[in-house]
């Protein structure tokens, strides 16, 4: 159990001890996003993305500011084609403020927020955008994209255990170019809409993403029970 359980609960009950903010906390998070992406050959297919994320995180009384940043984005196999941010290309995205005001009972209102770039070579590879590569198809390669998600909460609860629940992301991607013949000619401009879960956990303030590689993430967000096949009424 970490130290900061307490605080969490002290929260909870209205008994933070001044309204003074609160020293800077580190919080894991983690999100599992699904939804459907139009691959060329393949047409819309359904995909699941797993993000790993750390922030740091102040209080002041009932409000919570999140700063956080990317450590991993894991985009699972479609139809055996893999297309995957660069690690360098994660690293860099953009980090973002989260905004929270907890109630009484732990129900938390989240702002929406955005993360986001455009043409600047984010990666420092001298592409522009970031460098997705696509892999497992005879159409692989390289894409340059520009990307623009905005992310809203549909639900979430603050309770001893730290924060969790689901989410919405709008995401818009341009593609500034493309390596290959192939790619130039198949790949376009997409909007895609993806939902799901999250949940974000108090660690130890001196935890990396650099100290969490290669390690099981502390936190796992819960995944969302799949809607009944048509006609079954759940006996």
């Amino acid at each position: 159990m970490f130290a900061l359980a307490p605080l969490l609960a002290f929260l909870l009950l209205g008994e933070a001890p001044s309204s003074e903010a609160s020293s800077v906390e580190v919080w894991a998070g983690h999100q599992i996003l699904h939804g459907k992406r139009h691959v060329p050959l393949h047409g819309d297919v359904p995909i699941e993305t797993q993000n790993f994320l750390l922030a740091k995180v102040q209080r002041k009384g009932s409000h919570i500011e999140l700063r956080q940043h990317f450590c991993r984005v894991e985009p699972q196999p479609v139809k055996n084609v893999v297309v995957a941010l660069s690690p360098a290309g994660v690293a860099h995205m953009p980090a973002a403020t989260v905004v929270i005001d907890v109630a009484d009972d732990g129900a938390a209102k989240i702002a929406p927020w955005d993360v986001a770039w455009t043409s600047e070579d984010l990666d420092g590879d001298g592409k522009p955008g970031a460098t997705f590569t696509v892999s497992g198809t005879f159409c692989s390669g390289d894409l340059y994209v520009a990307s623009q998600s905005h992310y809203s909460v549909e639900r979430a609860q603050l309770d001893e255990h730290g924060l969790s629940g689901e989410l919405k992301v709008a995401q818009k991607q341009q593609i500034l170019g493309a390596s290959g013949l192939c790619l130039r000619a198949m790949a376009g401009d997409s909007t895609e809409s993806q939902n799901g879960t999250f949940a974000y956990r108090p660690v130890p303030a001196s935890t990396t993403c650099q100290s969490l590689a290669g390690k099981p993430w502390p936190v796992k967000a819960q995944r969302k029970a799949a809607a009944p096949a048509p006609g079954n009424k759940g006996q």
